[in-house]
C-alpha cells in the first residue's frame, strides 16, 4: 500500500511469517481469537479483551487493529503483526509498541497464541522476531510484561535473558493482579542470538517510526 508502508514489513522465523494483516487475514485472527486465547478461568490481559461470546472476542481483535492504525503517530505507535505458520495458518498476534521511539529507544512487546496452537513453541518465536525488529530500528532495551501466575510467559522473557525490572499491582474486574516487568538490553539480546529470522521491507516504512535513514539501523539477514 503505497501511503502505509508498513504493509511491505515482513519478519520471518524458521517456522512463522510475522506481517502487517490485511482485512482478510485480520478477520482470520479475530476468528482465531474467538475460539480461544487461555483457559477460560485464567485473567493474562489488562484490558479483558477476551471475555464475552466469539463474536464479541473477534470484534474486539478487529476494533484493536483498526484503532492502533488510526492512532499511529511517529512518537506513538503500535505496531500489530499476524504471525502465519508454515501451513497458512494463523496463529496468533505479535505486539510491538513505543512512545517518543527517537528519544528513549525503548519499546515494548506484548503477544498471543491462539489456544490451539499452545506449545509448539510459537510464543518464543515471535517474541525473538519482535526483538530482532526492535534493535533493528534502534531500540536500546525493550520492556516485557507478565501476571505472576502466568508462568509461560514468564518463561519465554527468562529464556531470552530479560531480567526483572519491578511488579505492579493493578487491578482486573475488581482483582488484584501483580504484574512483572522484564528488560533487556541490546547488548544482552546480541548475547542470546536466534537464528533462522529475517526482516524485509524495513526501509520502505523507517519514516512510520520517525527514524531517519541514518538513524535506522539495518537488521541482519540470516
Amino acid at each position: 500500500m503505497r501511503h502505509w508502508p508498513l504493509t511491505q514489513l515482513t519478519i520471518t522465523t524458521p517456522d512463522l511469517v510475522l506481517r502487517v494483516p490485511d482485512d482478510q487475514l485480520l478477520d482470520k485472527l479475530a476468528h482465531l481469537a474467538g475460539q480461544g486465547v487461555h483457559p477460560p478461568e485464567m485473567t493474562v490481559f489488562a484490558q479483558p479483551w477476551t471475555t464475552g461470546t466469539p463474536e464479541e472476542v473477534a470484534r474486539n481483535v478487529l476494533r484493536n487493529h483498526w484503532w492502533a492504525r488510526a492512532d499511529w503517530r511517529g512518537d506513538n505507535w503500535r505496531l500489530h503483526l499476524t504471525a502465519v505458520n508454515r501451513d497458512g495458518h494463523v496463529v496468533g498476534q505479535q505486539n510491538l509498541s513505543a512512545r517518543d521511539f527517537a528519544t528513549t529507544r525503548e519499546a515494548r512487546t506484548g503477544f498471543w497464541v491462539g489456544r490451539r496452537h499452545h506449545n509448539r513453541g510459537y510464543g518464543t518465536q515471535m517474541r525473538a522476531a519482535a526483538l530482532h525488529l526492535a534493535f533493528a530500528l534502534g531500540a536500546e532495551r525493550v520492556i516485557s510484561t507478565a501476571f505472576a501466575h502466568n508462568g509461560p510467559s514468564r518463561a519465554i522473557s527468562a529464556k531470552f535473558g530479560s531480567v526483572p525490572n519491578g511488579i505492579r499491582r493493578i487491578a482486573v474486574d475488581g482483582q488484584l493482579i501483580h504484574v512483572h516487568e522484564f528488560v533487556i538490553t541490546r547488548d544482552q539480546s546480541a548475547a542470546q542470538v536466534q537464528p533462522g529470522i529475517s526482516v524485509q521491507g524495513l526501509d520502505a516504512c523507517r519514516t512510520m517510526f520517525d527514524l531517519p535513514s541514518s538513524r535506522c539501523v539495518r537488521a541482519p539477514v540470516t
